[in-house]
This record gives structure tokens, sequence and C-alpha cells, in this order.
């Protein structure tokens, strides 16, 4: 048989047919694929909720069934994202409030709990369910990254204004004194765990550029990456979900591609005659092969 191309794959009744009648049961991630590559109107809907700037958005795992925003009103809010896109449904206020804006958002693997940080030197421990505040823990200064432990969702990463990579354990009292990892006289903007090998943390420096990191030898990181230009100010930094590569913004450059173990870039986003004139704030992978990258800024502007 002939095989479908065009708009038959970009369409639901072009999907149907060709899973149908070609025999051809697991086509949903190529659809999609070919649906957002080809379509130019796509659905979006305008959420409307905070009071303020919107700083740090988060999906939940498995799925993305829930999204939780936090931003400069201080609130931390859960959406449902089915509810949220079909209908009028208000999203769900999480009892905590934070003191001053919000910098950054984690679900733990269970989605049963979410990790807050933000200006007021604090990271606020949700429970999703009830809406309440489970545990505070406080830092020196304005927190900007989380990270929770792929393989235990009482260890959770911070990175802070401060300078330090701070690793936390739930279980402990709140006020006792954590495990720093990295300690620098910059501010950390950005801190990771690998999804595959926890032991490995990924981390952006505002002077110090992209580093890796191992948990069991502190203090000292195993790579930075960047080759000849590895002091630089990089304000994000996200593996892809193998633990095999990692995209990183770096302030007045082009978003990079690394490969785990390699310093030297694979990849630049890059195009002659273009720059990024203002600040990117974050970054991730997306697509069902982390085959798209994606970044987001205050203000991004590509000059000619």
């Amino acid at each position: 048989m002939k095989e479908v191309r065009g708009c038959g794959m970009r369409s639901a009744v072009g999907f149907l047919s060709r899973r149908t009648i070609g025999g051809q049961p697991r086509l949903k991630e190529e659809f999609q694929r070919r649906r957002l590559a080809g379509c130019s109107s796509l659905f979006k809907k305008d959420m409307l909720g905070h009071f303020g700037c919107v700083n740090a958005i988060e999906f939940s795992n498995n799925g993305g069934q829930w999204l939780v925003s936090g931003g400069d009103d201080r609130r931390v809010l859960l959406w449902h994202m089915e509810k949220a896109i079909h209908s009028r449904a208000k999203p769900i206020k999480l009892k905590g409030e934070h003191l001053s804006n919000i910098f950054c958002l984690a679900f733990d693997s269970t989605n049963k709990r979410v990790f807050s940080g933000g200006n007021d030197e604090q990271v606020i421990l949700h429970d999703v369910e009830r809406g309440e505040t489970l545990n505070v823990f406080l830092h020196d200064d304005a927190v900007y990254g989380l990270s929770v432990s792929p393989v235990n969702d009482n260890v959770f990463a911070s990175s802070s204004d401060d300078g330090r990579v701070l690793i936390w354990d739930t279980r402990e009292p709140p006020h006792g004194e954590p495990f720093c990892l990295a300690n620098y006289p910059s501010a950390f903007h950005s801190v990771m765990f690998n999804p595959v090998e926890p032991r490995l943390l990924a981390t952006a420096n505002s002077k110090e550029g992209v580093g890796l990191w191992d948990i069991r030898k502190p203090r000292c990181s195993l790579l930075r990456y960047g080759g000849s230009l590895s002091l630089q100010s990089a304000m994000s930094v996200r593996f892809n979900s193998q633990g095999t590569q990692l995209l990183a913004l770096r302030r007045r450059l082009p978003p990079v591609l690394y490969e785990l173990h390699s310093r030297l870039p694979s990849f630049q986003f890059d195009n002659q005659g273009y720059f990024n004139s203002c600040t990117m704030k974050s970054c991730c992978f997306a697509g069902d092969h982390d085959q798209v990258p994606k970044w987001k800024g205050s203000c991004i502007a590509l000059v000619k």
C-alpha cells in the first residue's frame, strides 16, 4: 500500500485511516511530531490567574496532567491542564505563600509534593492534595534553581545567589545544615540532577559558566563546559531525558548543546547576522525524543 504523506498524517482523519487500514497501531508519536512540524494554527489559550509576572512553570511528571506556576505575586498556583484548557476552571492556590518573587519550582516524582523557591531566601515544600505547607528550608540568599533527585523524593538540590549549591534531605530537621556541593563567589542560577545517573548534577553559574558535578566529590567540578570560553555567564542548564546531553543558556551568546562528557559544544543555535540582545531565563528539551530545544526570556530579541 502506498504510504500516505502530507496532510494525511497531520490530520486526525488521516492518522486514524493510516492506523486502521495500514495496520500500524503505534503512530501516536509520529502523528504528534508531524502535527507540530506542519501546522501553523495549533490551539493555544491564555491561562489567567496571576497578578504579576510569571517567572516559573513546571509540568507534572508522567504526562503533564498538572502545571504549577509562580511569579512576582508570590503565589504558587496549581492548574489541572485538561480543565484549564477546555473550561474556565480556576487554578488551585497553594496555602504556602512566599514573601517575595518566586523564581523556581519542582514536582517530586509522585506529583504529590511541590517545591518552590525565590527571592525571600527560602524553599517551601507544599502538599498538592491538601494545599498545606509541609516544610520550609531557609537559605542565606535568593534561590534561583531547584531539582529533585530522580531516585529519592526526599532529596533535592537548590542553587542560590550566595554562590552555593546545597543538597537537602526533607527527613532532616528543617534548620539543619545541608550538604554543600559547590561554593563559588558568584551566583548559581540553575541546578539539575542527571535523570539517569543521579550522582551527577549540572549547574549554571553567573561567572563560571556550565559545570558538571559528582555528589561524591564536592567543592570541585568534574567538567567545565565551553572549551576556551568556559568562564562565561550562564543562567540555565537542563539534561535531556537520557542524561546524555545538556542544553544551556549563556548571557549574550547563542544557546548551546553539549554531550555529557565533552567540554566542547556539539551545536550552537545561532544564525549569521543575528544575536540575542536581551537576557534569556530558562531552557528545556521538548518532543517525544527530546528533539526540540526551547528557551524563554523576559525580553528576547533577534537583531540583524
